[in-house]
């Protein structure tokens, strides 16, 4: 369901659906349409589903006009994939999550062709055995079928796309499914045109010498080894015939208890043989319970027992808690029991949903002690786990918890976490979604991350009595970048604005009234002033030189990365003259130094210009004299002078003379200066180390925002300044450690999220541009490359395009730093949290 306006559904013994606007949804049934429920929302158009061997739920689902790329998706129970209709189509709106942004949604596996319109995971074996357990998705846009083969993620997964099969112009794949001899069958609609056409075809995809593994397919062969075929129709077929006698019973819970047997096989003995239990105490006297139980298809068996209707609604099956840790705890009673619970998730998150329940668990919980150890475990388990087992947490307390118990644990002292905390105001709002209280306590709450989700809340639900609430955020001096786009949406929506024309309406509109009052708090007008297009004609110079003037350095460094940022020539002076005033901060001065040269100019420097850095390379500040030597390293080979300066030895105080060693035999390009000459290991073998003294967080800003530095801001946004073609890195201090840092900035095609794939289009001309996908909408196609150039192509002219392996992010990034400036990036990094 994808509708604006309101809809309902009615399910044959009478169950009623109704929404609109939240997106697509997905929704489960019995065969008769009975049971009805949601069973997952926020899809832009979740066009194809399959179900893998173990189970889970996977779907294609197309991009929002402005957000690629198209995804593929892993379903879970209560899972929320971010879109919503109602913020508009483009999917550009703060309330909108494209993967994973906004706390509580989930995130894609991958990127897939554009219009991806069918599914299947891969088991059979007509072909090779390393296809199974793939999924094949044919993408009606890019005229091919992608292979991806699944890479675990924490408690889900990631893949990239492989083109499997491409065709020409008219070649336009549609539905997939396997055949019984192992060969695949796709629909083919053709031509573009939407109408009936009457051109369909229908493909056969086969193996390239047309010959099976086990080729006698005549050959009796019994329904116990049927359960090791490759074949899952062949399998499930065989299991379900042997449930339905006592003697099949026994044979299908001795396979299961073989660990030997292929782990395929088992899951299928445990489901067949949880149909044939005649009773819950057959189940719990098996032996298969047993608390060493560490497989999945172990964990598979009790999930398809517990779901048996004739035993799931035994109390006794509560004793189910006992298997993974202490009789009154379950899952969460002991530290094993939670680093199993751990790798449960990572196989199958289905099963840390429906057996590892917390809301279950803390349902029948007796006594005071067993409440608290119980808060204490749920606060760490919320903070520590990835977005998939916090969803399953969130949905599990969300349905069988009590509004009460959980407001009572949101202002219990177990409950420590931020993260924690906006996990139960989550499970509250799916409990009690007009609850006031918690939003007026939310609101006040000192966390961005909590109050982020009471704004959106108050917005959605509609509750406009908190309005003032809300607008004082705009006056809090630690609001964030994201918490201040929120709220500017939820004013908005209060005040009637529909939220789809939130992206209409330029920035500069409704945040520079921010900027000029000068009675909100200097961070606040600075975190707004980022918002503005710095090319904005709004933004005139007497604003500017206004904020350039103010005493609070916060605002005047936002000014100045302002006209840093400006691609409009402006004059060098407010540049020259915040340098050379003594009275100006240090940092602001070294802020400025950048501005003295334009971005990429080459040959030979302006006299003044080079006399005012050559000056500040002779001086005493250590910091100055940093900065003055990154902007004339590029007019080395151009400029003899420039050369001849750098070359001088470093006599001002407080410089070591090793420091300046490095940093001018990098300048010079001299041999033991420059990064590049040590290979990768050795590189990242000295930058391993955690951060030390003379490391610079504030050196390694300006060297992320430098173009004769490492140039990062060209693609990458910190809290709303800089590039939208890779990653925001907001808070990647929190998201990756020091050695997933070095992993992305030495090797950034080892991982590639996958909005972040590079592509490579071809134009109908035959001209080939390769780059990310940044915009796609209207007509046009926007692609970026490594340096922040945006090419805009007509999307009828694009005739090909093909998913790449290489990240669109430099390869040799480390060239353009010295070893300190590398530390001193990364300890600036590990400081975006």
């Amino acid at each position: 369901v994808c509708s604006s306006d309101l809809y309902k559904i009615v399910g044959s013994d009478g169950t009623t659906l109704t929404g609109g606007g939240e997106g697509g949804s997905l929704y489960r049934c019995r065969l008769d349409g009975s049971k009805l429920e949601r069973w997952a929302t926020g899809f832009w158009n979740p066009f194809a589903s399959g179900f893998d061997a173990f189970g889970r739920l996977f779907t294609v689902d197309n991009d929002a006009d402005s957000r690629p790329p198209c995804r593929l998706l892993h379903i879970i129970q209560g899972g929320d994939y971010g879109y919503r209709y109602r913020n508009g189509r483009k999917g550009l709106h703060p309330f909108t999550s494209w993967n994973g942004e906004i706390p509580g949604t989930l995130p894609m596996v991958a990127g897939t062709g554009e219009a991806p319109s069918g599914i299947l995971a891969y088991e059979s074996d007509g072909l090779p055995e390393e296809y199974i357990g793939n999924l094949l998705v044919t993408s009606w846009g890019d005229h091919r079928i992608d292979r991806f083969r699944l890479k675990p993620k924490g408690a889900s997964f990631e893949s990239l796309a492989e083109p499997l099969i491409v065709g020409g112009e008219n070649f336009r794949p549609v539905s997939i499914a396997c055949a019984p001899d192992g060969s695949l069958y796709c629909s083919d609609w053709v031509l573009k045109d939407y109408k009936v056409h009457g051109r369909g075809r229908v493909w056969r995809i086969s193996a390239v010498d047309g010959s099976r593994p086990d080729a006698d397919k005549n050959a009796a062969v019994s329904e116990i080894d049927a359960l090791t075929s490759k074949s899952l129709a062949q399998r499930r077929n065989a299991a379900i015939n042997l449930q339905l006698t006592p003697e099949g019973r026994a044979k299908l819970l001795a396979f299961f208890q073989n660990k030997k047997n292929d782990e395929r096989g088992r899951i299928e003995a445990a489901w067949a043989h949880s149909i044939g239990l005649q009773s819950y105490h057959e189940f719990w006297e098996s032996e298969t319970v047993t608390g060493d139980s560490r497989g999945i298809a172990d964990y598979a068996y009790l999930v398809a027992a517990i779901d048996h209707p004739r035993i799931k609604d035994d109390p006794s099956t509560r004793k189910l808690r006992g298997l993974v840790g202490g009789p009154s705890l379950g899952a969460w009673g002991n530290e094993d029991s939670r680093k199993l619970a751990a790798q449960v998730g990572e196989e199958s998150i289905r099963v840390m949903a429906s057996l590892l329940d917390p809301g279950w668990i803390w349902e029948s919980l007796d006594g005071e002690g067993s409440r608290s150890q119980f808060l204490t475990l749920l606060n760490s388990a919320l903070d520590e786990c990835d977005p998939f087992v916090f969803s399953a947490i969130v949905t599990s307390l969300g349905l069988r918890t009590s509004t009460d118990q959980l407001l009572n644990a949101i202002d219990s002292q177990e409950i420590s976490s931020a993260k924690a905390r906006t996990g139960l105001l989550l499970a509250v709002r799916i409990r009690d979604p007009q609850n006031r209280p918690v939003v007026k306590r939310g609101l006040a709450n000192s966390s961005a991350n909590v109050q982020r989700i009471c704004v959106q809340w108050v917005a959605e639900e509609k509750l406009k009595e908190f309005r003032p609430q809300v607008e004082a955020i705009l006056n809090d001096p630690q609001i964030t970048a994201d918490l201040f786009l929120a709220t500017l949406a939820a004013l908005e929506m209060l005040d009637g604005i529909p939220p789809a024309e939130f992206d209409k309406t330029p920035p500069g509109k409704y945040v520079l009234p921010l900027v000029e009052d000068e009675k909100r708090p200097a961070s606040v007008r600075a975190l707004a002033l980022r918002m503005v297009d710095p090319n904005d004609p709004a933004l005139g110079d007497p604003l500017l030189s206004k904020l350039l003037a103010s005493e609070n350095d916060a605002l005047k460094l936002e000014a100045l990365r302002t006209l840093l940022s400006c691609t409009i020539k402006r004059s060098l002076s407010p540049y020259a003259r915040l340098v050379s005033d003594d009275a100006v901060s240090i940092d602001v001065r070294a802020e400025a130094i950048a501005g003295l040269v334009r971005p990429g100019k080459q040959g030979k420097l302006a006299a003044h210009t080079r006399t005012m850095l050559v000056e500040l390379l002779s001086g005493d500040s250590p910091v100055l004299k940093r900065e003055a030597l990154r902007s004339l390293r590029a007019f080395v080979a151009g400029d003899p002078e420039v050369k001849a300066a750098i070359e001088k030895p470093a006599k001002g105080k407080g410089v070591s003379p090793a420091w300046m060693k490095d940093e001018v035999r990098f300048a010079l390009g001299e041999p033991g200066g420059s990064t590049p000459r040590l290979a990768v290991e050795g590189l990242r073998a000295k930058l391993a180390e955690p951060m030390r003294d003379g490391d610079d967080a504030g050196a390694g800003r300006r060297a992320f925002y430098h173009a004769n530095g490492a140039g990062c801001f060209k693609c990458h946004t910190v809290n709303g300044r800089g590039g939208k073609i890779g990653p925001d890195l907001s808070t990647v201090g929190r998201a990756l450690s020091r050695e997933k840092l070095l992993d992305s900035i030495l090797e950034p095609s080892k991982e590639i999220a996958p909005q972040f794939v590079t592509w490579s289009f071809e134009t109908t001309a035959g001209k080939v541009h390769t780059g990310m996908l940044v915009f796609e909408n209207e007509g046009k196609t926007t692609v970026g490359d490594a340096e922040g150039k945006l090419t805009e192509l007509k999307t009828l002219d694009i005739a090909n395009r093909v998913p790449q392996k290489t990240s669109v992010m430099p390869e040799k990034l480390p060239e353009r730093m010295s070893l300190q400036e590398f530390r001193d990036l990364l300890a600036y990094l590990e400081g975006l949290r």
